[in-house]
């Protein structure tokens, strides 16, 4: 769309200059709209520093979080035992972790941001990041080093993210496990990225799936949104069983077969109940 000049006719036709008439509305629009983008990051890092009033819930969502193979007397070293395994997991726990079921940590502080100090521009968007979990986004286009097209992956709508880093390293087709947060009518990765290559979107369904199929043991009519709300820690098991140098080419398949092994121990054990 071709910039206004100041000093021509306003677009909406009302006869007055643009300076005079939609041009201070449209300049304040775009001033909220930066201010919006760069309050991204730094609210981000507000949340994440916030996470140790919350270091209660720290022992029981470490071990969902890493699937019981670390502890919370490992968590001085993540970053040696995970890659950026502090921050991942603290991404993790601000925005998914609900204890027995109740406010995960960023809804709590969305409803007390009183110790934040929150700039007008952060305050506006930690509400909008309440309802954000970590999931799986396939990408379904690149412009290359400007941002990605993805959609969640159990929806047909897409929505933009603005990347620059992930648009020079992502493919379509690959899927992204991520903390995808709202700025305005685009989204952030928010943290850290897990990419996951085309030929292991198969069985991220299937393992998926198989959960989702535990699940509905006790939540007859639960579907993915369920899933992603209750179980997200699922799809950092999944990067967990990645191949990498240290780690055997088939750990992912043996993460599918022990699921199938407690989904049929859950069935067994309703059967007798």
């Amino acid at each position: 769309m071709a910039k206004i000049g100041r000093n021509e006719p306003c677009p909406c036709g009302s006869g007055e200059k643009y300076k005079h008439c939609h041009g201070p509305i449209d300049a304040a629009r775009e001033t909220e709209r930066r201010q919006l983008r760069q309050a991204q990051e730094t609210l981000l890092a507000k949340v994440l520093e916030a996470a140790p009033r919350f270091a209660a819930g720290f022992p029981a969502a470490l071990e969902r979080f890493w699937n019981a193979a670390h502890s919370v007397a490992e968590i001085a070293e993540l970053d040696d035992l995970e890659e950026r395994g502090s921050e991942r997991f603290l991404s993790w726990f601000v925005f998914d972790y609900r204890g027995a079921g109740g406010p995960t940590p960023l809804e709590q502080l969305a409803g007390d941001p009183s110790d934040l100090d929150l700039t007008p521009a952060e305050a506006l968007l930690l509400p909008t990041w309440a309802g954000v979990r970590l999931q799986p986004y396939p990408v379904t286009a690149v412009q290359k080093g400007r941002g990605l097209t993805v959609r969640p992956l159990w929806e047909e709508a897409e929505i933009l993210v603005e990347d620059h880093a992930a648009a020079r390293r992502v493919e379509p087709g690959e899927i992204l496990i991520a903390h995808l947060t709202p700025v305005d009518d685009v989204y952030f990765v928010a943290g850290l990225a897990a990419q996951i290559s085309a030929d292991a979107v198969d069985q991220l369904q299937e393992f998926a799936a198989l959960h989702l199929e535990d699940l509905r043991t006790a939540q007859p009519d639960a579907t993915y949104a369920d899933l992603i709300r209750d179980r997200s820690e699922i799809f950092n098991h999944f990067v967990m069983a990645l191949p990498r140098e240290d780690q055997p080419v088939n750990e992912i398949q043996t993460l599918i077969e022990n699921a199938r092994v407690m989904m049929a121990a859950a069935a067994s054990t309703l059967r007798r109940s």
